[in-house]
């Protein structure tokens, strides 16, 4: 019997887990722990929930924002917050994207990618597409095509603008914000990023990932939003293929187990984000906090020793460019790895 208790007890945990169906009609442009919570959740449960795309766009294709680019309406609309029962200073929040799934047949990108990342005298077109392509008042978005069915998102560019090549690229639908409130009962917009997650912009989250947050304050407040379409590494355009999706993700809180950055583990590798604003940041910055943070995960956390951390840092170790002069991924593919360290946290003994 007592060999089944264990099992009894998840099994009761598992029961207990509730889902919880959220379409919000307003949402917040903030990461905060002062926003009324949208939902109150438990560990193990279930949200499913719709984002808005940047601009304040929803799955019918109406525009909720009537200037998403000035203030005081700038700034990513975000669902939440999602409250988490127990949740305090210290915990680490795990949240994973059981379904992210396009909901409408456009998107929108701009319309070139931003000098800063070419060498000066680079040749770059001009950036206006057209004046109210895709929202009145703006001039340099580009539409996209959606094929949700097909799995699949295609420019509309302007005859002057083609070879005659067909671009037609496979859909990867993103969360580029999730995040938590941030330390020290601070109010960031949804613009930056940072050790609380944020508008990180990182295009491995995807159906499938799992996120770890730390945890600052009282419930967490768990926010998501700003979902791309598709979007390249470094988020050049300063967006993605902007649109609105269906998300589903299953949470889960761990006591105790604090973090110093986020961190991700997808089907392949064991992700640390470096996540800092973009465009105001030294990836020098977001190289070292992922690397250190990596390899706390790997001794501390896997049971490695340090020498066969080192092996595999300076062996097989990966990076990412999340986003130009802003965050930085470390990652260790899964296949380098002993079994127990496929999961995070380590299950059992980590030696």
């Amino acid at each position: 019997m007592s060999r089944l208790f264990p099992a009894l007890l998840l099994l009761c945990a598992s029961m207990a887990a509730e889902t919880h169906t959220v379409y919000p009609v307003k949402h917040s442009r903030v990461f905060t722990a002062q926003a009324n919570p949208i939902a109150r959740v438990r560990s193990g449960d279930t949200i499913v929930t719709r984002t808005w795309d940047s601009g304040g766009k929803d799955e019918k294709g109406v525009w909720h924002i009537q200037h998403p680019y000035t203030y005081p309406e700038h700034g990513n609309p975000l669902t939440g917050p999602f409250y988490v029962e127990d949740a305090e200073y210290g915990d680490m929040l795990e949240v994973h994207v059981d379904k992210l799934r396009l909901n409408r047949a456009d998107g929108y990108s701009s319309f070139r990618v931003s000098q800063g990342v070419f060498s000066p005298g680079a040749d770059l077109h001009d950036p206006n597409y057209g004046m109210d392509a895709v929202r009145k008042g703006t001039s340099t978005l580009l539409p996209w095509e959606i094929d949700a069915a097909a799995g699949t998102v295609t420019p509309k560019l302007r005859p002057q603008d083609s070879s005659g090549w067909k671009i037609e690229l496979p859909a990867r639908p993103m969360l580029g914000c999730i995040g938590v409130a941030p330390a020290y009962d601070e109010v960031r917009t949804s613009g930056p990023s940072g050790n609380y997650g944020g508008n990180m912009d990182y295009n491995d989250i995807v159906e499938g990932a799992t996120v770890y947050l730390p945890v600052f304050a009282p419930g967490a407040h768990l926010f998501v939003g700003d979902a791309h379409a598709r979007q390249g590494d470094g988020e050049g355009w300063g967006n993605g293929v902007e649109t609105s999706t269906d998300v589903q993700m299953t949470v889960k809180l761990h006591k105790g187990k604090r973090l110093g950055n986020p961190r991700l583990v997808t089907p392949t590798h064991l992700v640390s984000v470096g996540s800092q604003p973009e465009f105001g940041s030294s990836m020098d910055f977001a190289l070292r906090s992922s690397m250190t943070d990596m390899l706390n995960w790997l001794t501390n956390d896997c049971g490695l020793t340090g020498p066969e951390a080192h092996v595999l840092l300076g062996g097989v170790v990966e990076h990412k460019i999340i986003t130009y002069y802003g965050s930085v991924a470390t990652m260790i593919p899964k296949q380098y790895l002993p079994p127990r360290c496929h999961v995070f946290p380590v299950q059992g003994d980590a030696r």
